[in-house]
């Protein structure tokens, strides 16, 4: 009488299952990234199977159907991006292979991208060399540039104006000024010598002091400039690894940090299998 449909969405329509939930997680990882700094509208995307052949896996065209969808919208995806699936059956490449043909792949290995880089791939190989995995990702990266140029003319056909006029601009010059007081003193950070919590303190001095230094000149901006500033921390610690080869906390490229375990700190711990 009231309306309303009687009990919880859960119960009416069941959880996602494992493989549902980790096809978004693949849609939303190179989507998300690429809509416009400053969306704060709630974007919600519904991917249905209307019609399957169970020939071959509906992953890349559930990546690259939300994205075209966003594409041709009026929510600020500016770049088209696409998906593809890459296998390895006897010393050569497929693409998208049937699911028959992944049984006996050594490769399977999702790729998506946009047309100028490869923004996500997600799989797994058996045993096979980095330079084969390199060229599987070139390989899956030259056919999603052909569907990005499909993708692109859509758009200009059937697309709309994007909406961007509740995104605020950036700060004029605040980029700029972040730069220019703190590069040296971001740099001195990443050559601490020491544990994570010794580069940790130098990190909350160099915090503080951005927030002092800046507070007087832009009062109604500490959100943009603490985004500066975390901008800067990214691109310098992507200078110094391409540079020196090391890490902020100066590992090499190839080391891990060191692992310790320990077991039965409780013996037969209730509920634990």
């Amino acid at each position: 009488s009231a309306g309303l449909t009687s009990g919880s969405y859960t119960k009416r329509d069941g959880r996602p299952a494992e493989h549902e939930i980790l096809t978004c997680r693949l849609i939303d990882r190179p989507i998300r990234p690429l809509i416009a700094d400053g969306w704060r509208h709630d974007t919600q995307l519904l991917s249905w199977v209307l019609s399957y052949d169970g020939i071959r896996s509906c992953d890349p065209m559930a990546i690259t159907a939300s994205a075209t969808a966003l594409y041709i919208s009026d929510i600020p995806l500016t770049k088209a991006v696409a998906a593809v699936n890459v296998g390895y059956i006897n010393d050569e490449y497929v693409l998208n292979p049937t699911n028959e043909e992944m049984e006996t792949s050594r490769l399977h290995l999702t790729v998506a991208g946009t047309k100028d880089a490869v923004l996500m791939i997600e799989g797994a190989a058996d045993f096979l060399p980095e330079s084969i995995m390199i060229q599987a990702v070139k390989y899956g990266h030259d056919y999603i540039k052909v569907i990005c140029g499909g993708i692109e003319e859509f758009g200009r056909v059937n697309g709309k104006s994007k909406k961007l006029d509740t995104i605020l601009p950036p700060v004029e010059g605040l980029k700029e000024r972040v730069d220019e007081l703190f590069t040296e003193r971001v740099d001195a950070l990443y050559a601490v010598k020491g544990s994570k919590q010794d580069m940790g303190a130098v990190m909350t001095e160099v915090q503080a002091a951005v927030s002092e230094e800046l507070a007087s000149e832009y009062p109604n901006d500490m959100v943009a400039v603490k985004k500066a500033f975390k901008d800067l921390l990214c691109r310098r610690m992507f200078v110094k690894a391409k540079q020196t080869g090391l890490r902020c906390d100066s590992r090499g490229l190839t080391e891990i940090r060191k692992l310790d375990m320990e077991t039965s700190i409780l013996p037969r711990v209730h509920g634990s299998a």
